[in-house]
């Protein structure tokens, strides 16, 4: 599987505009959105959800929104949707956690994964994602975002995916 350097050489082969920036390891969006970055876009989180049936979904929302993944599954037509384990990440993507986003779809092959990006992010015009690993960025226009995901047969399907209601 690619990872990391293999994805920043894919990227300038094929013409892919991006900036990029190293930085302490992170695990979760609190540790991600405490990093002072020189890079400026939208920070993403992304989930891998798996249905009852093990079909997987990459999810990308915006940072701090927490998802109902009931209604989520309603509007993919699909069923229980739960969060997939750390070893179907590894396996599936060659990702730890924490190091997830759409980049990452370029070691699904077999296209089993199905990329899903929140409404919220449409009007965002730059992207700060995760290069197969969390201890650096890279800032990824959304037209430039677009075109390395469709060359990749990754194209996302945009959805208003609804937040969690709070307790």
């Amino acid at each position: 599987m690619i990872q990391r350097d293999g994805l920043l050489r894919l990227l300038e082969q094929q013409d892919v505009p991006f900036e990029y920036e190293c930085h302490d390891r992170v695990l979760n969006m609190a540790e991600s959105g405490a990093l002072k970055l020189s890079l400026e876009g939208a920070r993403c989180k992304n989930l891998l959800l798996q249905d009852k049936h093990g079909g997987l979904y990459l999810v990308v929302t915006t940072a701090h929104k927490s998802l109902d993944l009931s209604a989520v599954a309603k509007t993919l037509n699909s069923k229980r949707l739960s969060f997939a384990s750390a070893d179907r990440l590894f396996d599936q993507l060659g990702v730890l956690p924490g190091s997830l986003s759409p980049l990452a779809l370029v070691n699904d092959h077999a296209h089993n994964i199905r990329l899903v990006i929140d409404n919220d992010l449409a009007h965002e015009p730059v992207f700060l994602f995760h290069p197969l690993d969390s201890a650096a960025t890279i800032a990824l226009s959304r037209r430039n975002l677009d075109d390395f995901l469709e060359r990749i047969g990754h194209a996302p399907s945009w959805h208003a995916l609804e937040a969690r209601q709070a307790a």
